[in-house]
């Protein structure tokens, strides 16, 4: 079977300046895309650069997007990305420093921010001769956390990433989960802690991408939220989370839905100038589209007084 593959290209001893080679080889019907790299590097061009170690689609190196998706190269079969044409494209991953070719920076991508969560437990002490063992029950979820091997496809398919690179991501947040929510781990408050700053767990916008690229099935938005509650329980420090937080609770009981308005206010703080400045330009566009909510003014939803006795229920049951 020929197949051209068009690869993205990037030198940066040279111009630096990004680009693309073609390159039509003879593969097999069962060949992988990796299977076609490797034919590429070795038959036609050495200085071609990617990244690969297992060949199994256990380590998660060899993650490029094929055809504009992301995909372990190791398990890509060649055949389910040629029913269209006989033409490949593979790219490195989408707002990713590229080092060269498709080789992109890993520590920029992922390692830093795992760093940035403390991914180490520290004993809380309970150990007999040395171990400290656990019913399967109360490790069984663990061990699917700790079946992730950082591919960091969850990171690649996050919506919140293209627009501000700097948040920890779902592969760290999950690093994160796992240690928070490890019976054993004395520092599990601490580990809260640190996801719950600005960029951490409250930046996710559940919108479950993460969930659909993850190949090990461990549902990171689903541990995200795990870690949102147990902020909360444990009492949310995060200020501008804490106010937004109350004001969309007390918004919700008093008229039955979201005073936008309030909410805006109130998250930025009554006080908080700069931040309530902030604010004016965007509210100066919804005004002009007659789209800016009044603080305070929101009328009642009719049903509002049932669903402020849940409320009222909710908080007569957490004292």
């Amino acid at each position: 079977m020929e197949v051209t593959f068009k690869v993205y290209r990037k030198d940066p001893e040279k111009d630096g300046k990004p680009g693309r080679s073609n390159y039509t080889v003879e593969v097999a019907e069962s060949a992988t895309v990796l299977d076609a790299l490797l034919k590429i590097r070795d038959e036609v061009d050495s200085t071609l650069a990617f990244r690969a170690s297992c060949a199994k689609g256990y380590c998660g190196e060899c993650m490029v997007r094929v055809n504009g998706s992301a995909r372990l190269c190791c398990t890509a079969k060649v055949p389910d990305y040629t029913k269209k044409g006989p033409e490949i494209s593979l790219d490195p991953l989408r707002n990713i420093p590229v080092i060269k070719d498709l080789v992109f920076d890993f520590d920029a991508f992922l390692w830093n921010k795992i760093k940035a969560v403390k991914p180490w437990l520290e004993s809380d002490g309970s150990s007999v001769n040395g171990e400290n063992l656990l019913p399967d029950s109360q490790m069984q979820d663990m061990r699917k956390v700790m079946s992730c091997f950082n591919c960091g496809m969850c990171d690649e398919g996050c919506t919140v990433l293209p627009v501000d690179f700097n948040f920890l991501g779902p592969a760290a947040l999950t690093k994160a989960y796992r240690l928070a929510f490890d019976p054993r781990n004395k520092n599990s408050r601490e580990q809260v802690k640190i996801v719950e700053k600005p960029k951490g767990i409250w930046d996710c916008v559940h919108c479950y991408e993460a969930d659909e690229h993850c190949p090990r099935g461990i549902e990171p938005t689903k541990r995200i939220v795990a870690l949102r509650d147990k902020a909360y329980h444990a009492g949310i420090t995060h200020e501008t989370v804490a106010r937004h937080h109350k004001s969309f609770a007390a918004s919700v009981k008093e008229s039955g839905w979201v005073d936008e308005g309030r909410l805006a206010v109130e998250s930025e703080g009554l006080t908080n100038v700069k931040g309530l400045m902030k604010l004016l330009p965007t509210a100066a566009k919804a005004l002009a589209k007659g789209k800016a909510p009044i603080p305070y003014m929101h009328a009642k939803r009719p049903d509002a007084d049932r669903i402020k006795k849940i409320f009222e229920k909710a908080e007569q049951e957490e004292k």
